[in-house]
């Protein structure tokens, strides 16, 4: 699957705004406000992946899928894409500190290196590297999956996505309740996402939401430089994976309403989101945006409960010259 391959949703709109689907090899970004559809799509997506013969991983940091989403919707997604989905839960352990001796990455390159010489084995500087990032993880992923599947990970917490990007940070409050972040080891290219792709081919990687994690804890204005380096490190890491395993990212984001402003609409996180994601849509009820001079992906579909899609950003479209309409039906999102 090469970097101009699509995985089709299900969704008429968004496939046809992607010319077949979420681009493989890049970060799509799907955001609007609550209550929308944007995990019905999510699920939906993971599911339609499967029934392409690939795995997909959800990083849940909502907490909502095994208990809600799942139990309602895997029946009838499995149903409309006439395959028997495997859903897996993973969950996260921590090794403990206090079991291992701590000795910096610097270090372990240094013995790698002299115990390889002293064998008299030739090696690369990379495989060096990717050899010390796999030995310094502490975050492990427990699963019993089998490809091709879906597998969810819950991640509510920040410290712990970063970990799953091979990210090792620490939070601290100073003075006045600002938030910051330390990072106490750089990103590792072996990080535990990484390696649960691998294991199971996946080509799917869902954050739903990628927002969440740090709406709750960099609410604060003093904390949006935090908030935004932590965002930056987790997402060129995503896109990392992307290009090197063939990876299409689809990245759930809440909206940032202005209040002054009702029509100015822009996902949470700022330009950092923004400006790693190479697709960019809005999903919105109808009303909130006028259509004149924009034309439609798509034929208006009945009923009252009917969404837009708008292009937000797109390599070969002008921003909100396009929408589509969504349903969502029984059988999910149509």
């Amino acid at each position: 699957m090469g970097f101009s391959a699509r995985l089709k949703t299900g969704c008429e709109a968004l496939d046809l705004a992607c010319e077949g689907g979420l681009v493989v090899g890049t970060i799509s970004q799907v955001f609007g406000e609550k209550g929308l559809g944007k995990s019905i799509l999510s699920l939906q997506a993971a599911c339609s992946a499967v029934a392409q013969g690939y795995s997909a991983i959800i990083l849940d940091t909502e907490q909502s899928y095994a208990s809600s989403l799942v139990p309602y919707w895997l029946s009838r997604l499995s149903a409309r894409f006439s395959c028997e989905v495997c859903v897996e839960r993973a969950a996260l352990e921590r090794e403990p500190k206090a079991h291992r001796r701590r000795v910096s990455r610097s270090q372990l390159l240094t013995a790698l290196a002299g115990a390889l010489n002293g064998l008299g084995i030739s090696y690369h500087e990379e495989q060096l590297r990717l050899a010390a990032d796999a030995l310094c993880q502490e975050l492990t992923v427990r699963h019993e999956a089998k490809p091709p599947c879906m597998l969810l990970l819950e991640a509510p917490d920040v410290l712990d996505l970063l970990a799953l990007h091979g990210v090792e940070a620490a939070l601290e409050v100073t003075g006045g309740g600002r938030v910051d972040i330390r990072l106490k080891r750089a990103p590792l290219a072996a990080s535990p996402l990484r390696r649960l792709a691998s294991e199971l081919g996946a080509k799917l990687l869902i954050y739903d939401s990628f927002s969440s994690p740090f709406k709750g804890l960099f609410g604060a204005t003093q904390s949006l430089p935090a908030r935004s380096a932590a965002m930056a490190m987790a997402l060129s890491h995503a896109q990392r994976l992307c290009s090197e395993l063939g990876l299409a990212v689809l990245a759930i984001s809440h909206a940032s309403i202005n209040p002054t402003q009702p029509f100015d609409r822009r996902p949470y996180g700022g330009l950092v989101l923004g400006h790693e994601a190479k697709f960019v849509f809005e999903l919105s009820r109808p009303g909130l945006r006028g259509l004149q001079g924009a034309e439609p992906l798509n034929s208006a579909r009945e009923g009252e409960g009917a969404r837009l899609l708008w292009v937000c950003r797109h390599p070969a479209l002008r921003d909100y010259s396009r929408f589509g309409y969504v349903s969502i039906t029984e059988a999910g999102v149509v």
